[in-house]
């Protein structure tokens, strides 16, 4: 069995790579212990059990969030919308992404780093008759939900299946169907979809913060 230089960041690629080939439904820890090539029983010694696997997987993809150029000294909106955008990029630089950070509450260094400095920033520009953890939980999960969606409809691209659903009478309106004439979700995902992203942060920023900072 390969233990030597096995450590918890290494167990976690070798998660993420799994997932990458066969998806975050497959994994296990048994199966991560086979991909190691180590005993299941060695895997407890860095993970308490598959929930703390999967906080570390969420972990990981926030320390791929770059936040060395973000100055929570002098906050702005624009700042705070920054941080998801690259919160959506980190989540779909890995295959399930989103369903990997869903639900996870990693309570690990990445993951804190990105609430401490939009938390930061919020305190600073919230409206009065509002909460600024209201609005970086809204933000958080209108981030984890869009990707949730995105990757869902990026592997229904991959596969096809796509076209099929924009053919089905039942979803879209009209002999043409198109992004423009098919239902809601259809005309998010189909069209746009950074412009879209980034509209959705705005609208749940309008009117709770201030825009004046420099």
């Amino acid at each position: 069995m390969a233990t030597k230089g096995l450590n918890r960041d290494r167990l976690v690629l070798i998660a993420h790579d799994f997932i990458d080939e066969h998806g975050l439904d497959a994994l296990t820890m048994r199966r991560l212990a086979k991909a190691a090539d180590v005993t299941p029983g060695a895997l407890y010694k860095h993970f308490r059990d598959q929930r703390d696997l999967r906080r570390a997987l969420a972990d990981s993809v926030f320390a791929k969030i770059d936040l060395s150029d973000i100055d929570t000294t002098a906050p702005t909106a624009e700042k705070v919308i920054v941080c998801f955008e690259r919160m959506r990029a980190a989540m779909l630089s890995f295959r399930d992404g989103g369903r990997i950070v869903a639900g996870s509450y990693s309570p690990f260094a990445a993951t804190a780093a990105l609430g401490a400095a939009v938390r930061t920033m919020l305190s600073a520009l919230t409206l009065a008759g509002f909460d600024p953890g209201d609005i970086a939980y809204a933000l958080r999960n209108y981030t984890v939900g869009f990707v949730l969606e995105e990757q869902a409809y990026l592997t229904l691209v991959a596969t096809g299946e796509w076209e099929e659903l924009l053919r089905d009478p039942l979803l879209v309106a009209g002999s043409e169907p198109s992004a423009s004439n098919g239902s809601d979700a259809i005309a998010i995902l189909g069209d746009s979809r950074d412009q879209r992203f980034h509209a959705g942060l705005e609208a749940i920023l309008t009117g709770t913060v201030r825009r004046d900072q420099a």
